[in-house]
């Protein structure tokens, strides 16, 4: 019986990811094109209690991670990994994938979490669990483009000067385009002036960069030996003669 269970939950699986297969870049495609309609697409879906939420496309986290994922294949293809200094956080994160895939999610969701709480302060509705769902479900919409475009503009970057230009072209074009979308989403929610949607859009993209950078910087210059004899002496027994 477990057998057949564990066959039933594989035969779900391969269902759901070639369903990906097709559902990905329709999805992409889509959030390009048409933005607001598809944050209010999530809106919708995510009010709706039923089986068949975001039944023709992904669901905003999950798309979100598929494009860091599909970005680190790309980068596993291109064989150019950023190198990082030895014996720092950053160095064992980077040695392990699937250390990696989940910090690049979370980075990435960083701007998406940044919007939605930036839309709450703006609307003036108190910060929680379920007051950030749904407004952290449209930017994970919003984001997940910028994200793949970033991912692959970063490994291109990697592969020598001549692809300096076309990866700079890719983060300029990546970033411009996530500032607009945020800028045209708050003056939709919120009906807000032109002035306040831009400083909106800028607050969210400086908030989302600023936290990356602190969170980029410590682990690259946070010694993991320092942290395992940190965490060492914590473990270690009280030596009762020092009472």
């Amino acid at each position: 019986m477990d057998f057949l269970k564990i066959l039933k939950s594989f035969e779900e699986f391969v269902y759901e990811a070639l369903t990906w297969l097709l559902l990905l870049p329709r999805t992409l495609l889509r959030i390009v094109l048409h933005p607001r309609r598809m944050t209010r697409y999530a809106a919708t879906e995510l009010g709706d209690g039923g089986e068949g939420r975001f039944d023709d496309a992904i669901s905003p986290p999950l798309l979100l991670i598929l494009c860091v994922l599909v970005a680190h294949f790309i980068d596993l293809a291109i064989r150019a990994q950023a190198p990082a200094a030895p014996g720092t956080l950053a160095s064992v994160l980077l040695a392990s994938e699937q250390n990696l895939l989940l910090y690049r999610t979370i980075a990435f969701g960083v701007w998406a979490m940044a919007g939605a709480a930036c839309f709450l302060w703006r609307t003036g509705v108190s910060i929680g669990r379920t007051t950030l769902r749904r407004p952290f479900y449209e930017q994970c919409y919003l984001v997940a483009p910028f994200a793949l475009v970033l991912s692959i503009s970063g490994s291109l970057m990697l592969m020598g000067e001549r692809w300096l230009v076309v990866g700079g072209s890719l983060t300029l074009a990546g970033g411009l385009w996530l500032w607009l979308v945020q800028v045209d989403w708050i003056r939709a929610r919120t009906h807000s002036t032109w002035w306040h949607a831009l400083v909106f859009g800028t607050l969210v993209l400086l908030v989302g960069s600023v936290v990356n950078a602190l969170v980029g910087h410590a682990l690259s210059h946070t010694r993991h030996a320092d942290v395992s004899e940190a965490a060492a002496r914590n473990d270690a027994p009280e030596d009762p003669e020092i009472r």
